[in-house]
């Protein structure tokens, strides 16, 4: 998990590149008149503006950087030009320029704030070839923007020499669909919406013996879980230890979650050729069971942490990969049915250094490579109802691309997962709206699967001390931020990263628990939602027809009939989207 791949995106796909000739540039440029430096690693890197003929969109400079040598981090290594004038809140941007290099280099462009937390709008990478090619996206702005921003070139992932030339940045305006999302996201659409779209009328029919209606009979209706999976990573999970730590730990999650993700990284799972860690994880899957907590594997197919053993070239991965998926989802096939089958294929061919998963997806296509995952899947599952789905960061058009071919193939994911990692900032709420929107399109169910908001902000070595404040924001966010998920008719899950601060990605303040196991604002915010704003307990009288109703949210119930000194009680799923159910008591 890369830095650059989780930007906080204040910006739906917002990215700035510059030219620096002012004959090039329109009014409506927001680079205008930028001065470009070198930045990181001037001794590493050279830049130079030339004016040339023939060059494409009709350019008449362009800008030639060279490095020298590769860098890590390769943000270490950057072109950067202050935004002569900030976007309007609500705006359209749309960017374009042309790049070429004859190495085929990765590059990172992005837009963010000058000084420290350095918070990134949205960065995006990009491969320039040895031809000339045109780069063209567009995004919105989602917020006002307080502070002075840079457009910045991150280029040292790869020696080679870079040129660009006919950048232009454009404010096209105000965005309609801005408009809409934000209208969609007040509090009282969204209450609205879970009313409409998360609840449904059950109703007990209540009998005697003889099958007569019993009027006046006590009934009641006790909610046992959510339909809706609300879960998080588990990973610090250690079901053998009973230290104080541990078991606040899974007692803290078993009273909030009903959902569970578990690790299935192939560099951790089978760190040693032949040896995949099957004790581990069959702990953690049966203890979840055992606490009525849904697991889901975690991912099957991924160019990330990859074995330092495993081949370097895709035709010995392939075999590999097909006998890990086939063997892990048949291990697992009477305990485990959700799985993120295959991770972020839209980001492989960025990825450094490559690897024989990595080169796959380079050689054969995302779109070919994720199909043939599921299908692995898929047929390692038959018999059993599971749900595989498709993971990834990337909430812009390669993402989109990747899941129209698959639709056009008809070899869609059975759900489609969306990563909110917000580790430099949190999305805007018409963001999140149209993210959803985006990927419903596609007609499959919406699992936001890895979700991060902090409780403390980030400062250029790492991450500042949570004060009162800062956890206060993360649970008002959180708030808004799953009501209003809960609220969009498509989504199914809600999966948060990390639980705890313990082990936390970046070592960042992302949990819903200190380290020390007490439950932050943000878990007591979501426990009041998940277990009582979002719960139904309901009691009453059975009418003359016997009957008595309540309007419940979707999941399992305990259903209970009482006359005199007389009771029946019975076990009701209510499954989502049902709208109407009636249960059938008889006392005898």
């Amino acid at each position: 998990m890369y830095l650059w791949k989780r930007s906080p995106l204040i910006v739906l796909l917002f990215l700035f590149c510059g030219l620096w000739s002012q004959a090039a540039f329109a009014s409506d440029d927001l680079l205008s008149h930028a001065s470009w430096t070198v930045i990181g690693s001037p001794e590493n890197v050279s830049l130079r503006i030339v004016q040339a003929a023939g060059l494409p969109g009709g350019a008449l400079e362009e800008m030639q950087v060279v490095v020298k040598a590769a860098v890590k981090p390769f943000y270490g290594a950057q072109i950067t030009a202050p935004l002569a004038q900030a976007p309007k809140a609500g705006d359209r941007i749309r960017y374009r320029f042309w790049g070429r290099a004859a190495s085929g280099n990765p590059i990172r462009a992005v837009v963010e704030m000058q000084s420290d937390p350095w918070t990134s709008l949205v960065g995006e990478r990009v491969v320039l070839t040895p031809q000339w090619k045109e780069f063209v996206m567009s995004g919105e702005v989602g917020s006002e923007l307080n502070s002075p921003l840079a457009a910045r070139f991150q280029v040292g992932e790869q020696a080679g020499t870079l040129e660009f030339a006919g950048v232009r940045v454009e404010d096209l305006g105000p965005d309609p669909a801005m408009a809409a999302a934000e209208r969609a996201a007040a509090p009282q659409a969204v209450a609205a919406r879970i009313r409409r779209y998360r609840m449904g009328t059950l109703t007990v029919q209540v009998k005697d013996a003889k099958g007569k209606a019993v009027k006046n009979a006590r009934v009641k209706m006790h909610m046992k879980r959510h339909a809706f999976l609300f879960g998080s990573n588990i990973f610090e999970l250690r079901p053998e230890d009973n230290s104080p730590d541990q078991i606040r730990y899974r007692t803290q999650f078993a009273n909030l979650f009903n959902y569970a993700t578990l690790p299935f990284y192939w560099g951790s799972f089978e760190s040693s050729k032949g040896q995949p860690t099957y004790e581990r994880l069959d702990a953690m899957a049966d203890w979840c069971l055992a606490h009525r907590i849904t697991p889901k594997g975690h991912p099957l197919v991924w160019h990330e942490v990859y074995p330092s053993w495993a081949p370097a070239e895709p035709d010995a991965t392939v075999p590999l990969l097909h006998a890990r998926a086939t063997d892990i989802v048949s291990h697992y096939q009477s305990r485990i049915h959700y799985w993120d089958v295959i991770n972020e294929a839209t980001a492989a061919q960025y990825y450094s250094p490559a690897n024989g998963e990595s080169r796959w997806i380079v050689r054969d296509g995302a779109p070919s490579v994720v199909e043939t995952a599921l299908g692995w899947a898929r047929k390692a599952g038959a018999g059993v109802p599971e749900t595989f789905l498709y993971n990834d960061y990337n909430t812009g058009p390669a993402n989109v691309a990747l899941l129209s071919q698959m639709q056009k193939d008809k070899a869609l994911p059975d759900a489609i997962g969306v990563q909110s990692h917000m580790h430099e900032g949190v999305w805007p709420m018409a963001k999140v709206w149209n993210v959803c929107d985006t990927f419903a399109q596609f007609g499959r169910p919406l699992h936001f699967t890895e979700t991060t908001v902090l409780s403390a902000a980030k400062t250029n070595g790492g991450w500042a001390p949570a004060t009162v404040e800062t956890e206060k924001a993360q649970a008002d966010y959180v708030e808004k931020f799953y009501s209003l998920l809960f609220s969009h008719p498509s989504l199914r899950a809600i999966t948060w990263w990390d639980f705890s601060d313990v082990g936390a990605w970046q070592n960042a303040p992302a949990g819903l628990i200190r380290k020390d196991m007490t439950p932050k604002p943000a878990y007591d915010r979501l426990l009041k939602l998940i277990k009582h704003d979002w719960w139904t307990d309901a009691s009453g009288a059975s009418d003359k027809g016997g009957q008595y109703s309540a309007q419940a949210f979707y999941g399992d119930y305990t259903v209970t009939a009482t006359v005199g000194g007389r009771s029946v009680t019975s076990k009701v799923w209510f499954p989502e989207g049902a709208g109407r159910k009636t249960v059938t008591l008889t006392l005898r």
